[in-house]
């Protein structure tokens, strides 16, 4: 009897071990989750605070949009204009290359296109919309995707609103795209960070980009108005030959 007593007694003692080793296990997970959640969260917000300093920086573009007519030159391979669409009034750099047959190779078979818009209120910046439109005629293929980010300066990243579309025309995919989503919905936790991978991999780097080529813009047309400046005083000095 004593012997059934303490082999019940050890199955007891085994069960409660077994199951406080458990509950630890799980505590020790979720504050492990909690963690990587908090780690998460921060990360994200440092990527905020940067994207917020970079669209300050290309607030300052105003002036480029205040002289948009005048401009005559930009980067290699860049296009700058000013236009209206949906969203208002902007200036814009359209940054393209050509897409060989195969990687590094042969002949061009379509092209590759990644715009930045900027629009304005005044003096500030309301809105930058990114536009990649990639197309391929050998293969037969068209990706338009969009990102609008409103109020970049002041709010909130994960307002962006991004949309894609596969094979259809340009006018068609600007109004009814295949897939859109608020930035704000996209997953995000510490197995599928999803939203980090956008501003880090992408979008920081994307604004950086186009920061340098409207400010390479302005400086061109400084040094263009410098030169016509320098020539219209030669050419006037040279009178005083005759």
């Amino acid at each position: 009897m004593l012997k059934k007593i303490n082999i019940a007694l050890a199955t007891l003692a085994m069960v409660a071990i077994t199951t406080s080793a458990s509950a630890i296990e799980e505590a020790f997970k979720a504050g492990k989750d909690s963690q990587k959640a908090a780690d998460l969260a921060e990360t994200e917000k440092r990527l905020d605070d940067q994207i917020r300093q970079i669209s300050e920086r290309l607030q300052a573009m105003y002036t480029l949009r205040d002289i948009g007519p005048k401009v005559k030159q930009s980067p290699t391979q860049t296009i700058f204009s000013m236009g209206k669409d949906e969203d208002g009034e902007y200036i814009e750099l359209v940054a393209y290359t050509f897409n060989p047959q195969s990687y590094n190779y042969g002949r061009p078979v379509g092209t590759a296109a990644k715009t930045m818009r900027l629009y304005f209120a005044g003096k500030d910046l309301s809105k930058i919309k990114t536009i990649v439109d990639d197309q391929n005629f050998y293969e037969q293929y068209k990706y338009y995707t969009k990102a609008l980010h409103p109020g970049p300066v002041k709010g909130n990243p994960n307002d962006i609103q991004l949309a894609t579309s596969f094979n259809k025309p340009t006018e068609v995919a600007e109004k009814s795209p295949d897939y859109q989503v608020k930035l704000a919905d996209v997953e995000n936790d510490p197995t599928n960070p999803n939203r980090i991978k956008f501003k880090r991999d992408f979008y920081i780097e994307n604004l950086i980009y186009f920061e340098k080529l409207f400010r390479f813009t302005f400086e061109f047309q400084k040094r263009g108005a410098s030169n016509g400046d320098v020539e219209t005083i030669q050419r006037l000095k040279h009178s005083l030959r005759y």
